[in-house]
């Protein structure tokens, strides 16, 4: 079950993060002054801040209770780990950008790393 705890808390992580790339406070100071708060561009410039702040809230919540099962450094390198590699599948699909062999060769050690810690301390 803690596992689970860490995968979603990687992936609220990831969100969390990509959330940023879309966040811009110029949009939503504009779209505030000239549509006013009750207006499809106000909630489409705000959406980006919801996200970032909704999934942050979830991802310290599920790290904090993988946490009370599992030794921090364990846990801390498998959430790392996970969100490195769901990043890297999000910046390649969505975000369109590319990626060596050298990274994916790096990503698998990565990920064998994290199956290596969890066939340890047990599934």
């Amino acid at each position: 079950m803690v596992w689970i705890f860490i995968f979603f808390a990687s992936v609220c992580e990831t969100l969390w993060a990509s959330s940023l790339k879309f966040l811009d406070f110029h949009k939503i100071r504009r779209s505030l002054r000239y549509s006013g708060f009750i207006s499809r561009e106000f909630g489409l410039a705000f959406l980006p801040l919801t996200t970032y702040i909704i999934f942050g809230i979830l991802n310290m919540l599920l790290l904090t209770m993988a946490l009370k099962r599992i030794s921090l450094a364990v846990c801390y390198a498998v959430w790392i780990g996970f969100g490195l590699i769901l990043q890297t599948m999000m910046d390649m699909l969505i975000f369109k950008e590319r990626i060596t062999m050298k990274q994916i060769g790096f990503i698998f050690l990565l990920l064998m790393g994290i199956i290596g810690l969890q066939m340890d301390l047990g599934w």
